[in-house]
């Protein structure tokens, strides 16, 4: 796709000029080992995050028609959140000794309970058309899970409860060289879907009777969605822990700048601001405070907060 608007250019320098900065943090390890095995994968972790949050949170935005819809508010990542824990705190053994010869990583466990509890949220969108009681249901899954999660904190191990709570921080650091594959692959997965589904996917914004009568799928159409955006975030947090905020700021830091709603013109400015986020939370969590290594997570929510409500504010005006 051409790039539209200045806009797109300023992310690709911000990305770059982020990823100078971090690399340029200590230029005697260039050569290193630790260079080749944490700081590299670490900085394709945060790329490749960036693109398959932000395209879940296009998606999910579109799906429920309401500009506050994400991974979080969805129930998405809390499910996720969960099964990791539910793995690792109540039944370690599984993800060592495997079940058939399949041995389910941190990846499969987030993925699955984000897919599930999409699926869970497809089924009542089949019986209460409302958008509201969607995003509301999201919100108590996600009170649910959380719930669930700090009961089976209460019962675990020390080692098992560091591991978990090590997890929970959110961190681009876990990642290794092996996994940057499997972040790359959804996160073109969920690229091309969108991809293909542009217009489809902008006949269903104006509601589903005006889709129906474009001639589009609606219940294909929302269970791919649902199917790929839990994917997504799903693995996302499996593998880096839970990273908030990208998901949501980047649509609308996409639809501030490109003053736009078509996912065509959306779709690349959407993953540029994703990237450049994450990018942004990782170098933030790593260099801002010299010595010390930040949460992810807090430093996403941190700088994800005013964005949203600037792009908010921006798009009434």
């Amino acid at each position: 796709m051409k790039l539209k608007g200045l806009h797109n250019l300023w992310f690709i320098l911000g990305c770059l000029l982020l990823l100078w900065l971090d690399l340029a943090a200590d230029t005697a390890d260039w050569a290193g080992q630790a260079f080749v095995e944490f700081r590299l994968p670490r900085l394709g972790a945060a790329i490749f995050a960036g693109i398959a949050l932000s395209v879940c949170g296009l998606i999910l935005q579109t799906i429920f028609r309401n500009p506050l819809a994400g991974p979080f508010l969805t129930g998405v990542s809390p499910g996720a959140s969960f099964t990791v824990a539910l793995f690792t705190l109540a039944f370690p053994s599984i993800l060592t000794a495997g079940f058939g010869g399949f041995y389910p990583g941190l990846a499969f466990c987030g993925m699955l309970g984000g897919v599930l509890v999409l699926l869970l949220q497809l089924y009542i969108s089949a019986r209460y058309r409302s958008v509201f009681t969607l995003l509301l249901t999201g919100v108590l899954l996600g009170y649910l899970f959380g719930a669930g999660v700090e009961i089976m904190q209460g019962l675990a191990g020390a080692e098992q409860l560091k591991s978990f709570t090590m997890w929970g921080l959110g961190s681009f650091d876990r990642v290794q060289t092996e996994n940057l594959a499997s972040l790359f692959l959804i996160g073109i997965t969920g690229l091309l879907f969108v991809l293909f589904n542009r217009f489809r996917l902008d006949a269903y914004l104006p509601g589903d009777e005006y889709a129906q009568i474009s001639g589009v799928d609606v219940k294909k159409l929302k269970f791919q969605s649902i199917l790929v955006s839990g994917i997504l975030a799903g693995m996302v947090t499996g593998l880096c822990g839970p990273i908030g905020f990208v998901g949501m700021v980047s649509p609308h830091l996409a639809r501030a700048l490109a003053g736009k709603n078509s996912h065509g013109t959306l779709l690349i400015p959407t993953i540029l601001s994703g990237v450049f986020f994450c990018l942004l939370a990782d170098w933030a969590a790593h260099h801002a405070i010299p010595g010390t290594t930040l949460n992810v997570n807090a430093v996403s929510s941190l700088l994800g907060a005013p964005l949203v409500l600037w792009a908010v504010l921006k798009i009434r005006n």
